[in-house]
């Protein structure tokens, strides 16, 4: 069965690798921006997204064969069609719910790890020894961060530039800040400014934006609750207001 198995994916990932690579390299993007770094991910998805419409669509043929013996022949399909493509689509939104979990992890984590890169800046550990010693601390509360800085360790042990490292750690984490965070260690670089000055400073900006965020999303929280306190209570304090004069009125009559 693991063998059938890997056969599949790997028949899947380069049939599309060939008819839209351009698809299939988003796609790897954004599998490894949700945690999926192995490299069967692209084809293992495409697999699932096919026996998510085989099921959908064989789900739904027992449903009308067992229930809807009286209805029409074309609602009928409509419903298998339907069914079969809501399973198509369905690993498309747990990808995506995915990516946008795995990027608040990232976002809430990035903080304590310019903090801990200050430490390890001040105790005169070199900017490398530091990104391998923090991924290390980081494992028990931000895994995926800390496998995704241990990659840049062994990026940097097979000799590719900081920088390169910084920017491919970017993409993965999908985070505006960690391109910044690139674009500050090599001006701090060039222009021969404390680094670990520019990291306490940059590491504070970066609470500030995560707690305006926060401050944002409580501010939108009335407008966002006006909608379900309308619907829910509205009716039953309308409800309750008119019921009595009813049976005030009924009783009179």
């Amino acid at each position: 069965a693991s063998a059938v198995r890997d056969k599949a994916m790997k028949t899947a990932h380069e049939f599309y690798a060939k008819s839209d690579p351009e698809n299939v390299a988003r796609l790897r993007m954004k599998l490894i921006q949700a945690g999926h770094m192995d490299p069967g991910a692209v084809g293992r998805f495409f697999v699932i997204r096919f026996v998510g419409f085989l099921a959908g669509a064989v789900g739904a043929f027992l449903v009308v064969r067992w229930f809807g013996a009286e209805s029409a022949v074309p609602s009928r399909w409509t419903f298998i069609i339907m069914s079969g493509g809501a399973g198509y689509f369905l690993p498309g939104l747990v990808l995506t719910s995915q990516v946008r979990t795995k990027r608040r992890e990232y976002r809430n984590g990035f903080p304590d790890f310019m903090d801990l890169m200050i430490v390890c800046a001040d105790a005169g550990m070199s900017m490398e020894a530091g990104i391998e010693r923090v991924s290390k601390e980081l494992f028990i509360t931000y895994p995926s961060l800390s496998q995704n800085l241990q990659l840049v360790s062994l990026e940097l042990r097979a000799g590719r530039s900081l920088d390169d490292a910084l920017k491919s750690l970017a993409d993965r984490l999908s985070l505006d800040e960690v391109r910044s965070f690139a674009t500050l260690l090599q001006q701090s670089k060039e222009l021969g400014t404390s680094l670990s000055g520019a990291l306490r400073v940059y590491s504070d900006e970066m609470r500030h934006k995560r707690m305006s965020i926060a401050e944002e999303k409580a501010h939108a929280l009335p407008a966002k609750m006006s909608v379900p306190v309308t619907i829910c209570i509205l009716p039953v304090v309308l409800m309750i207001a008119i019921i009595p004069i009813i049976v005030k009125m009924t009783a009179g009559d």
